[in-house]
């Protein structure tokens, strides 16, 4: 059977597939972890010599340029046929572009200046998203069941988290335990992800090859530009999420464009910075599959709300953090660890919901073009929130992590740790809690698509 014609079954993946369909995203988060925390405000800005404009804006438009080709690899993957399997050949041809692109961007040669970074973000970008949006697009295909599909993306993102754990732990391990480094550099710690990265995308991809079925809708027919553009226009529900989704992804944004200059700085213990890292992580890991029952309890548009709430409290309470102090840090962390995970799990399996409601409406399926559209809002969301963290540094008097701080700068640092992301995290509460599709009305979407299909079978 063709990969372009095959249909999983409905039933429960077993465990062994649903774990070899989150192996790559083990790698593709792992390398995600020193862009979002180290390269922007620390790295190029730090080390390599770049103010920090230069590198806000280099970054913001890596983003806005990965933003821009995630619909086109998404409708690429789309219209592609093969017996391979479409998402496998986009995952497949992608994998050495991301590699190559990594290795320049985290090693970049003294000295390296503007042009350099904005070049080395496009090709890791455009290689990145080849790869995460058919993968992202392949998940949402194998089920057309609501429960299983939390189930699948529940298992993506512990994937996901498991990734930022082992970027975390490759430097602990190598540079604290192996070498007796106690501080490793941001150098050192971003080049060990480097080389983490190297080894686990390739072996991920190939486990996810051996393992999981290259399902594909039968239903779904390749569509047009004009239609792709549409989605946002006729699937209401899908741009309720899309908007809520960005708004979380611009609060997480500043948090991490921020965290730095908090820990290292106006909290005063940059030896912790690895160790906090790895307790986010840790709890990350254990909590996040918690998500899957509370979302088939509570739905997951009200578990996508309550995850939003912990994680503002969280943010809130790092405001009162004394200097000095490590494990309020840490416990704060691994409340925050636990609200992420339940804004990462839930809006891939509501927007695998959202595509049936608008095939329900307008006979299209556009699996691809849904999911390049939440990653685009993802990769958005965390762009501008950069922006947005560093701007609002700047606007305190915030000159950088080689400077030292004023009363206004720490004053700063500190709100925009946790007063700036907590009130963004307010508006995507709201725009969700009455979200329209709930378990009822999604097994109501799928009997009416399953009676349109037997029909047209006929």
């Amino acid at each position: 059977m063709s990969g372009d014609s095959a249909r999983a079954a409905v039933g429960r993946l077993t465990t062994g597939q649903l774990m070899a369909y989150a192996a790559p995203t083990v790698a593709l988060q792992s390398v995600l972890t020193p862009l979002y925390v180290f390269l922007p405000p620390v790295y190029y800005s730090a080390e390599v010599g770049l103010s920090v404009a230069m590198v806000t804006l280099a970054f913001f438009v890596g983003r806005f340029w990965e933003a821009l080709i995630d619909p086109l690899v998404g409708a690429l993957s789309d219209r592609t046929r093969s017996r391979f399997g479409r998402r496998r050949v986009w995952m497949l041809a992608g994998a050495p572009v991301v590699l190559a692109a990594a290795w320049f961007l985290l090693s970049p040669p003294p000295g390296a200046s503007l042009v350099y970074l904005v070049v080395a973000l496009a090709v890791f970008y455009a290689g990145w998203t080849m790869v995460y949006v058919p993968h992202q697009t392949w998940g949402g295909e194998l089920s057309d069941d609501y429960a299983e599909r939390s189930r699948i993306a529940g298992f993506r993102e512990s994937g996901a988290f498991l990734g930022f754990l082992s970027a975390t732990l490759v430097g602990i391990l190598y540079w604290n335990v192996y070498r007796g480094i106690a501080a490793p550099s941001y150098a050192q710690i971003v080049q060990a992800v480097g080389v983490f990265f190297a080894i686990a995308l390739p072996l991920g991809i190939l486990w996810c090859f051996a393992r999981v079925p290259a399902a594909s809708a039968a239903t779904e027919r390749t569509p047009g530009w004009g239609e792709l553009l549409a989605i946002l226009r006729r699937n209401a529900p899908f741009r309720r999420l899309a908007g809520a989704y960005l708004i979380d992804r611009i609060a997480m944004g500043a948090y991490f464009a921020v965290q730095p200059a908090l820990i290292s700085q106006a909290l005063g213990i940059p030896d912790q910075v690895l160790v906090v890292a790895l307790v986010n992580t840790i709890a990350a890991v254990l909590l996040a599959f918690t998500w899957v029952p509370i979302s088939n309890a509570i739905g997951k548009h009200r578990a996508y709300c309550v995850a939003n709430l912990v994680t503002a409290i969280s943010y809130l309470l790092l405001f009162f953090v004394p200097a000095g102090l490590a494990w309020p840090v840490l416990a704060v962390n691994a409340l925050m660890a636990f609200g992420n995970g339940g804004t990462m799990v839930t809006p891939p399996a509501m927007t695998a919901d959202a595509v049936d409601s608008d095939e329900l409406e307008s006979g299209i399926a556009q699996m691809g073009g849904h999911m390049a559209f939440l990653a685009c809002v993802f990769k958005l969301g965390m762009g501008l929130g950069l922006v947005v963290g560093l701007q609002f540094l700047t606007a305190f008097g915030y000159a950088g992590m080689g400077a030292a701080l004023s009363d206004d700068a720490t004053m700063g640092v500190r709100l925009g740790a946790s007063v700036l992301p907590a009130l963004l995290l307010l508006l995507p509460i709201a725009l969700m809690w009455r979200y329209p599709i709930d378990a009822a009305r999604h097994a109501s979407i799928r009997q009416q698509l399953g009676a349109r299909r037997a029909g047209e079978a006929v």
